[in-house]
Parts: C-alpha cells; sequence; structure tokens
C-alpha cells in the first residue's frame, strides 16, 4: 500500500499529532537531560525541540496558506484568514463572559508553583472572589509595607531599604548576609504592621541533590501567625506598571492576604515555589523597582482547571523557550491547609 506522504502531511489531525508527539519529545527531554550539578548550564536539547515545535506551527500554518491560495486565491485566503481570527476572539469574548473574567484561559510560565501547578500547564480562569486570609489595615499601614525595614539579629536593629532575603542577594558576601544564610531562624523583618520570620528550608533538586537556604516561614499581622495556606485559590493577576514583575506577564500564584482597606481590597500573593512573598520581590540593588500590593482590579480570577503540557504551545509561541533555573529544585517549608 502506497502512503502519500504530501497528502498525509495536509491532514490537519495528522498535523496536530507531529506537534503533540514533538511536544512530548520536549517534556520527556526536560527529565533526561538533567545537569548533574545543580547550578550547571542546561542542556541545549530541550531548547532545540521547543525551536523545532514553533518550526512545525509555522509550516503547517504555511502549508494550509498555500493551498488555500492555490485553491481559491489570495482575497479568498485572506477572508477566510480574518474569519478565523473572528471567530477566535469570539469564542474568547464568549468565555471571558461565561467565566466573568477578561483572561479566560492563560498558561504557566515558570516554576513558581511547583509542585501544585507546573510549567506549561493550561488554566481555565473564573472571575469569582478568592479564597484567602482576610485582614483589615489602614492606607497608611498599607504604603508602610513597602519599607523601610528593620531587621533584628542579635539584639540589633539593622535598618534596610528592601526585604533582607533581597538584600543579601545583591549583597552575598557580607557579614551579615551569611550569617542569615546560616541561621535564618535568628532573623525577624519588620515593615508597617507585617513581621516576617525566616527558617532554614530543603531545596531538593531534579538529580537528587538536596540543599538548604533561608525561606519565610511565616508572618506575623498583630500577633497572630499566618503561614502559607494550601487551600487558599490561586490566582492570575496583571502586576502594576513598574513593578518588578510587569515584563513578565501575568502571575500565577496563591492568594495570600486579602486586604481590605476602608472598601477597597488588596491581595498578597506568594509563589508555593518562592522562598518570600511576591511584596518581598525587588530589583536587585534598585529599592525602587518593587512588587506592590495588588489591587483589585488586576486579578482576573482564580484558577479552576487545569491541563498539563498543553500550555507549552501558548509559551513556545510566545518566545518563551528557556526553562528558568527554578525548574531544578523543589521548595520544602512549613505550610498548612
Amino acid at each position: 500500500m502506497k502512503i502519500d506522504i504530501e497528502k498525509l502531511l495536509k491532514n490537519p489531525p495528522f498535523e496536530l499529532l507531529i506537534i503533540l508527539l514533538t511536544l512530548a519529545a520536549y517534556v520527556i527531554s526536560l527529565s533526561i537531560f538533567v545537569p548533574e550539578d545543580p547550578n550547571g548550564a542546561a542542556s541545549p536539547i530541550p531548547l532545540i525541540i521547543a525551536g523545532l515545535v514553533v518550526i512545525e506551527i509555522l509550516f503547517f500554518v504555511g502549508v494550509e496558506v498555500k493551498e488555500g491560495v492555490q485553491k481559491k486565491g489570495w482575497k479568498h485566503e485572506v477572508l477566510d484568514t480574518l474569519l478565523a481570527v473572528i471567530i477566535a476572539v469570539a469564542l474568547w469574548f464568549a468565555l471571558g463572559f461565561l467565566l466573568n473574567t477578561s483572561t479566560p484561559i492563560s498558561a504557566v510560565a515558570s516554576c513558581s508553583m511547583l509542585p501544585s501547578f507546573e510549567r506549561g500547564d493550561f488554566i481555565i480562569v473564573q472571575g469569582s472572589e478568592p479564597k484567602a486570609y482576610e485582614i483589615s489595615m489602614t492606607r497608611d499601614e498599607l504604603d508602610a509595607l513597602g519599607g523601610p525595614f528593620d531587621v533584628e539579629f542579635q539584639d540589633t536593629t539593622y535598618i534596610f531599604d528592601e526585604p533582607l532575603y533581597t538584600y543579601c542577594q545583591c549583597h552575598p558576601s557580607e557579614e551579615l548576609c551569611a550569617a542569615f544564610r546560616e541561621y535564618p531562624e535568628l532573623f525577624t523583618e519588620s515593615a508597617g504592621p507585617f513581621t516576617y520570620h525566616y527558617a532554614e528550608c530543603g531545596f531538593t533538586y531534579k538529580n537528587g541533590v538536596r540543599g538548604e537556604g533561608p525561606c519565610l516561614e511565616y508572618l506575623e499581622f498583630k500577633g497572630k501567625k499566618y503561614y502559607q495556606n494550601l487551600s487558599n485559590d490561586v490566582v492570575v493577576y496583571v502586576p502594576s506598571r513598574g513593578d518588578y514583575y510587569s515584563s513578565v506577564g501575568d502571575i500565577v500564584h496563591r492568594a495570600f492576604f486579602r486586604i481590605d482597606i476602608n472598601g477597597e481590597t488588596y491581595y498578597l500573593t506568594k509563589g508555593d515555589n518562592n522562598p518570600i512573598m511576591d511584596n518581598q520581590n525587588y530589583y536587585c540593588s534598585k529599592p525602587s523597582i518593587k512588587n506592590h500590593p495588588i489591587p483589585e482590579e488586576n486579578v482576573k480570577g482564580k484558577v479552576i482547571l487545569r491541563v498539563p503540557y498543553l500550555g507549552y504551545l501558548k509559551l513556545f509561541v510566545s518566545g518563551l523557550w528557556n526553562e528558568d533555573e527554578q525548574c531544578r529544585w523543589l521548595l520544602s517549608y512549613t505550610t498548612v491547609n
């Protein structure tokens, strides 16, 4: 039986199968080509396969366009393309209307939510109020969360313009930062009404190597301790313009606090695989570039469904081929449910 390869390549189900198989090869390569040294250079193989997925998508789209032009002409092909775009936009808005959000679908771009969510997860978002710890504070207290930061260590107070964790990333050789890495449980950090308590947390790397380092254990507010609560909802939000995360795009992190300020609502969030909260992330050596509390209107909704791996297609087409170093480890620390 003679197989017409050219005709087979123009078959949409076969085209999709090829793309999905290449995507599967990419996922498998991530677990095979793991650097022996946790800090070593990543293998280029997954990156090459990611590029191949994009090439395949462009190739199959190009073949479809060429076929359409040859059969029906440019004008008809342009109309078909325009119709396809209109249908896609209509479906997006219809789904957004049903789910009450302007961002009904998205993809997880980083490994900051391991193990609950993985890079490449395709997610469905619903625009409803997410579950989080509920607290109230004044506008001045909210503004004070941005510093200055009073760090207590061995009966001495140090004042920084940025959180201690960020400061020590910028100044790793300083004696205070060496002590912080060695004895994080002896440090507390206060900003406005919050007091951050640190601990030594575990890092498990893909190759089985284990390590330790400082991370936030719990946050204290008006005498009450708050741990990362894994029963709180995971939300999708847009960072405010100029924030540290604003160049990344939509953020998929777990809601930590829902803050009421005289009827206005703000959120604080944290990635499950992040050692500190989002509002503690500052641009190294530039404290003016930081993450602010998230206004309610910036929260697009909570994640109600995830489909593994399919989100990679969106990431690859958007040019996000590389995994970040955070994908190499899993952080362990005290959490509650």
